[in-house]
């Protein structure tokens, strides 16, 4: 185990960066611009788009490198960020909404989600009720405080409190939403008839990749949230994505280590907005995200240097999914 000591590197102010950044081989044309961006969006989020410019090792910049060619790229995700986290808000709604229809037909049982026999994992399932409770028991929305003062629930005497599965199904987050839906005990598909929702409702094959996609968009939508790094970041394999893509379009392939074949890239930003793209039409939703994320690009030309590392096929406006070709 590495030894460990304390922090003791002073903070540095904006200047002092830029100097370390001139010292490092970036050009900075307006010292003063460059200093109140950093001085806005701080050094530490911002390094992250100095990173694709530098050696790995000496920490300089490629020749020709400007302040401006990385805020060009801090810009362009911060706009891919926006564009990609208000389609996941249709996606995610859509799916709250879809799957606990479904189940409460199914189950005849508007309170579902409290009955534990449905779920493999009983303990992540207690731990999503746990903290719904909590959420329920301190909200002050109109419907919750009504609710309250209202009504109780005779299905379950552990969790009496706790509202029908349409108005619970809102208060979770999508994560507890992901791990709940991918706790789904397997013994159950037939009689949920699970995979029919998938393809019926989602028009994804099966209901175990979906909940595949779901973790990936989750993964996604928390970047997106938090306004971290989006663009060549790496995320969970949408397991079966690669089947609906078009078999005309060659992926982008991952470096392979010594000895072993290249495999195609599927844990990158493309596979996921393909992902998005998949659910949100079966959810109903017909404009397609291509042209969009197409301007976006185009719009900042910076980023024309990173479609590999974000996993865009070169061919990729040819994918029928994202254009109406």
């Amino acid at each position: 185990m590495a030894k460990l000591s304390p922090y003791q590197k002073p903070q540095q102010s904006a200047v002092e960066l830029c100097n370390k950044l001139l010292n490092q081989g970036l050009l900075i044309n307006d010292l003063k611009v460059a200093e109140n961006i950093l001085n806005r969006c701080s050094y530490y989020r911002f390094k992250a788009y100095l990173y694709p410019f530098q050696d790995n090792k000496t920490k300089v910049f490629t020749p020709g490198t400007s302040f401006e060619d990385c805020y060009q790229l801090y810009i362009f995700d911060s706009e891919l960020r926006h564009y990609i986290f208000k389609i996941i808000e249709q996606v995610e709604i859509g799916v709250r909404s879809l799957f606990d229809q479904w189940m409460t037909k199914q189950k005849d049982n508007p309170f579902w989600y409290l009955d534990s026999s449905l779920f493999s994992e009983k303990g992540e399932q207690v731990k999503t009720v746990s903290r719904l409770r909590d959420m329920f028991k301190n909200s002050k929305e109109d419907y919750a405080v009504h609710y309250k003062s209202k009504h109780y629930n005779e299905y379950c005497s552990f969790f009496r409190d706790l509202p029908p599965g349409w108005v619970a199904i809102e208060l979770m987050t999508f994560g507890d939403l992901t791990k709940l839906m991918s706790s789904l005990a397997d013994e159950h598909y037939n009689s949920l008839k699970i995979n029919r929702f998938a393809k019926s409702k989602l028009t994804v094959e099966k209901y175990k990749s979906l909940c595949s996609w779901l973790i990936t968009i989750q993964q996604v939508r928390n970047r997106c949230a938090h306004h971290n790094r989006l663009f060549n970041s790496n995320f969970a394999s949408p397991t079966g994505v690669k089947r609906i893509l078009s078999k005309e379009i060659p992926l982008v392939k991952t470096k392979a280590p010594q000895g072993k074949h290249e495999e195609d890239q599927l844990n990158r930003l493309y596979t996921a907005i393909i992902a998005i793209q998949k659910l949100n039409s079966g959810i109903g939703y017909s404009k397609k995200m291509g042209p969009k994320l197409a301007q976006i690009i185009e719009s900042h030309p910076i980023s024309s240097r990173f479609m590999a590392s974000m996993g865009f096929p070169k061919e990729w406006k040819k994918e029928p999914l994202l254009f109406d070709l």
